[in-house]
């Protein structure tokens, strides 16, 4: 017959054992629910990074496209204009918009050098836009304004590349997400001007105290 004191003596032992194992299966658990968490919650804030890189990145492109075709086709002008001041026999018509294509031929080469550096960023951070955003990119840097035969087309492949980039990022768009330019703030003048012409307003509409 065993000694009821050394019965409870492992009884004892062996309660606290458990307790002992208990605790260290819980603590680990909760570590590992704390690093599964801590891992997740990494991963959300670079994939967040990355979006936000990407969209940046896509707005950016569109923007100095745009700006590309602008600037184009207003070379394109400035050399039909250049043309016809060749053929006017005036020097100072000529000196005149001579300078205005020159001017209209490096705001064109800066425009492209933009809008070439900001498709290197799409290609990196949007690899499934690239191939899009190449084909619009080209139609931008051979528009012309007289006439604007590829219009349609160019339109058509902006559209396309703004389809590719959404797929891109699945559903992490809000529904009413669209692709806009920043809008560039006022230069100091202008809030100057727009604070003395709101002044001038209040003080048109009260009465002058005596």
């Amino acid at each position: 017959m065993s000694d009821p004191t050394v019965l409870a003596a492992e009884i004892t032992g062996a309660v606290a054992f458990a307790a002992i194992v208990g605790t260290t299966v819980t603590t680990w658990l909760t570590l590992r629910h704390q690093r599964n968490a801590e891992d997740q919650r990494r991963r959300h804030e670079r994939h967040m990074r990355l979006l936000d890189s990407g969209l940046n990145a896509a707005v950016d492109f569109l923007a100095a496209a745009d700006r590309t075709t602008r600037a184009r086709q207003a070379l394109d002008t400035a050399t039909i204009s250049l043309d016809g001041a060749k053929s006017s026999g005036n020097q100072k018509t000529y000196e005149h918009f001579r300078a205005a294509f020159e001017e209209a031929r490096e705001n064109a080469s800066a425009a492209v050098a933009d809008a070439e550096n900001a498709y290197a960023a799409v290609r990196t951070l949007i690899p499934s836009g690239a191939d899009q955003a190449r084909r619009y990119l080209d139609f931008c840097i051979q528009a012309v304004a007289h006439p604007d035969v590829t219009k349609v087309e160019r339109q058509r492949a902006r559209q396309m590349v703004e389809e590719t980039i959404r797929r891109a990022f699945g559903g992490d768009l809000p529904d009413n997400w669209v692709f806009t330019e920043p809008t560039p703030s006022p230069r100091w003048w202008q809030i100057r001007h727009r604070k003395a012409a709101k002044r001038a307003s209040l003080g048109a509409g009260a009465p002058r105290q005596p």
